[in-house]
């Protein structure tokens, strides 16, 4: 992952997310995304799924359901490693502690689908309660109960207001 900032240093932006997609005339289809690699921690429910099963021959049709939602399930992951320095951890269904192996990824993809999810109490303690329901609105299960890109940078706007006065 990239972090970039502007010349005024006033601005932040988050950029290459180890994943990429085929956008056919350069525009997003929902649902229809193909990813070609990424971070396991980083990686969205769906864009894990997908990239350890992929798409069966003969079924290249079917929706992935990957779409702009899945990164903003990895802005949520990227927030939480920089608040749990370098680390993310996730816990499973009934609240316990998850050892993730790297070597065996679909071990991992089991444990989210039996309801793994990653862990927001360090954020919760170190960031404001505002930035943190942010944080889990990001880390949603289903892609459209996320926020949108939108809809987190008006949430921004305004908290960055309230902080001004």
């Amino acid at each position: 992952m990239n972090i970039f900032l502007t010349v005024d240093k006033a601005t932040c932006k988050l950029g290459d997310m180890d994943s990429f997609y085929l956008m056919p005339n350069s525009r997003t289809l929902k649902g229809g995304l193909n990813i070609a690699q990424g971070k396991l921690f980083h990686m969205s429910p769906e864009m894990l799924s997908y990239s350890i099963h992929g798409v069966a021959e003969g079924d290249e049709g079917i929706e992935t359901g990957i779409g702009r939602t899945s990164d903003i399930w990895s802005v949520g992951c990227t927030v939480l490693e920089m608040v749990g320095q370098g680390n993310i951890r996730f816990k499973t269904v009934d609240g316990a502690a998850l050892a993730v192996d790297h070597t065996f990824p679909a071990r991992f993809l089991n444990d989210v689908k039996k309801g793994a999810y990653p862990d927001q109490s360090v954020a919760m303690s170190k960031l404001d309660s505002r930035l943190s329901l942010l944080v889990a609105s990001c880390l949603m299960r289903k892609p459209i109960d996320r926020s949108s890109a939108a809809a987190l940078d008006g949430a921004l706007a305004i908290i960055n207001a309230k902080k001004a006065v």
